[in-house]
């Protein structure tokens, strides 16, 4: 369904706050000159959903990975989305 033209966006702004609302469908924003579509580049809902312990698990068994192996996991993990902050008194 096309969006009625006063409702389309007319800053990148605007249009991000729609897609934050609707990550599934792409939003069109007119800036300007310019047409510009942002959409959601995402990977597989379960990635996005695990946890810290299911992220480990998932790597595997421990096998004396080094520590610049298990940051880049972890990093990994917290690029995916997973940014929660660690529970108090840890």
């Amino acid at each position: 369904m096309a969006t009625p033209q006063t409702k389309i966006p007319t800053t990148l702004e605007e249009a991000l706050a729609r897609l934050k609302c609707d990550p599934v469908h792409p939003v069109r924003a007119q800036v300007e000159d310019l047409q510009v579509e942002l959409r959601v580049v995402t990977v597989s809902k379960e990635e996005t959903t695990l946890g810290l312990g299911d992220r480990m698990a998932a790597a595997g068994p421990w096998e004396g990975e080094t520590t610049e192996e298990l940051i880049r996991i972890l990093r990994e993990g917290r690029d995916a989305g997973g940014s929660a902050e660690p529970p108090e008194g840890l």
